[in-house]
């Protein structure tokens, strides 16, 4: 019988991490700045680009992170998965509250949605 191999190696996913680190930045900024241009809104764009694009090191930090975790405690291990798991949640809620209150601020036409809805309800 034929000796059983990973499909992917841990060297070939980290490749890959370490590209998408380098790579979502640059392509978050090209893509923000090209529909924020299309929306007359460059800097919104610009900003909302970057913040995707800043994903990709976010998965490159995360990765690390959870290496190390399973380095320290196994691949088996309760205390490791739960160490993971509170990880993972809290930065999970911290980058969805930040994005939440950038997305907020830049959202086009949020703003004069919500003029016009309450200068409708006043009697103007």
């Amino acid at each position: 019988m034929a000796e059983m191999r990973e499909l992917v190696t841990v060297e070939q996913a980290e490749r890959v991490i370490v590209l998408l680190a380098i790579a979502l930045p640059v392509l978050g900024l090209a893509a923000g700045a090209l529909v924020g241009t299309l929306r007359h809104r460059r800097w919104a764009g610009l900003a909302l680009g970057l913040v995707c694009g800043l994903a990709g090191p976010a998965v490159w930090a995360m990765w690390r992170a959870y290496n190390g975790v399973i380095g320290e405690y196994g691949l088996d291990s309760v205390r490791g998965l739960l160490v993971n798991l509170a990880l993972f949640v809290g930065v999970g809620l911290v980058v969805g509250l930040a994005v939440g209150m950038l997305w907020r601020r830049l959202a086009p036409g949020r703003r004069e949605q919500q003029a016009s809805t309450t200068r409708m309800g006043s009697g103007e």
